[in-house]
C-alpha cells in the first residue's frame, strides 16, 4: 500500500486564532498515537490566523480510520465556528524529477 500525504489548511475568523490553535494542538498527540500515522505536524503561518497540518499516513485505509476517530470528529465540529473559510484538504502526489522520473 502506498503512503498518503496530506496538507490541510485552516483560516481562523478574526479574534478566533487562539481558540483554533488550541483546538488543533489538541488533536496532535492522539493522532500521532494512531498506528497508521507516520507523521502529523502542525504549523502556523506568518500570515495571521493561518494554520497547516502536514500529515503522512501508511495508507489510504489508515487515513480513513483516522477520519473515524473521536478526536478527528471533535476537530471537524469544533473548527466550524472558528474558521472563516472552508477547510482545505489536499492529498498530495509526488512529482518525480530527474533520474527518478
Amino acid at each position: 500500500m502506498a503512503e498518503v500525504r496530506v496538507i490541510a489548511r485552516f483560516v481562523a475568523r478574526q479574534g478566533k486564532e487562539d481558540e483554533l490553535r488550541a483546538l488543533l494542538q489538541g488533536v496532535v498527540v492522539p493522532t500521532r498515537a494512531e498506528p497508521g500515522c507516520k507523521s502529523y505536524e502542525l504549523y502556523e503561518s506568518n500570515s495571521k490566523g493561518r494554520f497547516y497540518l502536514s500529515e503522512v499516513w501508511k495508507s489510504q485505509a489508515a487515513l480513513d480510520e483516522h477520519k473515524a476517530t473521536p478526536h478527528f470528529r471533535h476537530l471537524q465540529q469544533g473548527a466550524e465556528p472558528l474558521v472563516k473559510e472552508h477547510l482545505e484538504v489536499n492529498i498530495l502526489k509526488r512529482i518525480l524529477t530527474g533520474a527518478a522520473a
